[in-house]
């Protein structure tokens, strides 16, 4: 099975939500991740049913299909009304049609251990919906392989995967993609395509390809540990609408070097 190719809303979180979708649509692309439009988010613990199935109609609309979700922090209060508000957030992943939960993690380390039982709790009630649970590189929890190895052991549960992020290994530490995900490769069920300029709090706000992360070498690892996830874009730069869609059609050619 071929694999699919996919954008987060955020290139265009400025804009109408319409004209990501019609961005996406445009470039070729067949999976529409969530993220928030206008400083608000798609999806979240509150969502009503009836916000959700106009989601899903209006990506539908474009010809495209529900992916991913970017997760929510629901620590910060009680463990179980954080895993709670987790399993609500799940529930409507599931009505939005997604597949996909894109976790964070957390940078404060005083809520480590109480992230890795949230997950614990959740990874399996997510699945049951039909929903996979995965942590992404992050900082913090999940800077690198190594934290994120860390994470998998931890949570010790079989539905809690990986959603590779190579832009962020160079942002969030400087160090390299392409060394780091030799340690992960056979966990990642899935990848944000995100490139990264200037090293460590550097920029990721630019076009795939163009930056310091080595696809070639990211791509290589993974596709030889069997991977066969989506690909989601989450970052393109560009100054107006025009440069925006333009940037995702070149984006999705340079995906399709790798991914056929």
């Amino acid at each position: 099975m071929p694999i699919e190719l996919g954008c987060f809303n955020r290139p265009w979180s400025e804009y109408d939500y319409d004209d990501a979708l019609a961005g996406m649509a445009a470039a070729g692309y067949t999976l529409a991740g969530f993220m928030r439009q206008q400083k608000e988010a798609l999806v979240d613990a509150d969502s009503t049913p009836e916000q959700l199935e106009q989601l899903k109609a209006q990506v539908a609309k474009h010809g495209l299909a529900p992916s991913t979700v970017l997760g929510i922090n629901p620590l910060g209060q009680p463990l179980p009304e954080a895993v709670e508000q987790f399993k609500r957030f799940i529930d409507n992943v599931a009505l939005a049609g997604a597949k996909y939960v894109l976790s964070c993690g957390t940078s404060k380390e005083e809520q480590y251990d109480d992230y890795y039982e949230l997950i614990r709790q959740t990874a399996g009630y997510a699945a049951e919906k039909g929903v996979v649970m995965t942590l992404k590189p992050h900082g913090g929890i999940s800077a690198t392989s190594r934290e994120l190895l860390t994470a998998l052991e931890r949570v010790d549960h079989p539905d809690f995967h990986i959603y590779y992020d190579p832009g962020n290994v160079h942002y969030y530490t400087g160090e390299s993609a392409a060394e780091d995900v030799k340690l992960i490769a056979k966990h990642a069920v899935a990848m944000c395509i995100k490139d990264n300029t200037g090293g460590q709090k550097g920029d990721v706000n630019i076009e795939p390809g163009t930056g310091e992360v080595d696809f070639d070498a990211v791509f290589g690892t993974l596709l030889d540990a069997g991977f066969d996830g989506p690909c989601i874009v989450e970052c393109l730069g560009g100054d107006t609408l025009e440069d925006v869609n333009e940037r995702a059609k070149r984006t999705r050619d340079f995906i399709l070097k790798y991914t056929g």
